[in-house]
């Protein structure tokens, strides 16, 4: 099985998350499964991406790299990011699943307790952002809040990759007070907080039982799973009743000459 890993920033910036990432996903993974990394091509910031603008914009890199895994045999691809940018569109362009992190984190939560906790950014545009994520999935009325962390975003994805203990620190603060709020189980609504905090083992909140969920984890194992089950049931890699229904090839070349 071969999955590839999409990233919303340039590969150049993106060595040492990849890194890690990697890591994490070594132990996660099954035995047999492939994973392959694309980039975009121009976004170089990941501040940069709790901005409505360079999301719309990053969603046409993301899109162009799904229908690219699928031509070089790809089996399903995972946005690394929580935002889940292209995903939509993605899925009606390609025959093979497209997960987003997010969505696959909140609806594996929603199967844990009956409210779930947003822990994310300091970035208010992205805490009400993952909200909206939230009510996307039918999930809103599940949902006990979503916290940022305390530290900010320009230091929590550079001081942060090197010293991911202080993060997870302040991820542990913020589900607590989701948890006092009345959350039975926390997302993580960062790609870059659930990368730090699995490679610190973060999984529970301490002296809780209350889960944490490292969406880039739940979306890769989400991934195995819809592959494994279209291969053995041969049950559609999305629904093509409604919003996924399948744009036509045709009509794609159509569409992008005229943008």
């Amino acid at each position: 099985m071969k999955i590839c890993v999409i990233h919303v920033n340039c590969e150049e910036l993106s060595g040492t998350y990849t890194d890690i990432i990697s890591r994490n996903f070594a132990k996660v993974k099954r035995a047999e499964t492939q994973i392959t990394h694309k980039y975009v091509a121009h976004l170089r910031r990941a501040t940069d991406t709790v901005f409505a603008l360079p999301i719309l914009l990053n969603k046409l890199d993301v899109v162009q790299r799904i229908v690219e895994a699928e031509a070089e045999g790809a089996d399903a691809v995972m946005v690394a990011c929580s935002g889940d940018p292209g995903v939509i569109q993605g899925r009606t362009l390609v025959d093979f699943p497209v997960v987003g992190p997010m969505e696959a984190g909140l609806h594996l939560a929603a199967t844990y307790g009956r409210k779930i906790g947003i822990v994310t950014t300091a970035d208010p545009s992205w805490q009400e952002y993952c909200g909206t994520i939230a009510e996307g999935c039918g999930l809103g009325g599940r949902l006990a809040g979503a916290q940022g962390i305390d530290i900010p975003s320009s230091q929590a994805f550079t001081r942060g990759f090197e010293e991911p203990r202080l993060v997870r620190a302040a991820v542990e603060a913020a589900a607590a007070k989701l948890v006092a709020a009345g959350a039975n189980s926390i997302v993580l609504g960062s790609a870059g907080l659930s990368v730090m905090a699995a490679a610190t083992e973060l999984a529970e909140l301490p002296g809780t039982g209350v889960p944490v969920f490292d969406v880039l984890s739940v979306g890769l194992k989400t991934a195995e799973m819809k592959v494994d089950l279209r291969r053995s049931f041969g049950i559609p890699s999305a629904s093509r009743a409604g919003m996924f229904e399948r744009l036509g090839d045709k009509d794609r070349g159509r569409i992008a000459r005229l943008f």
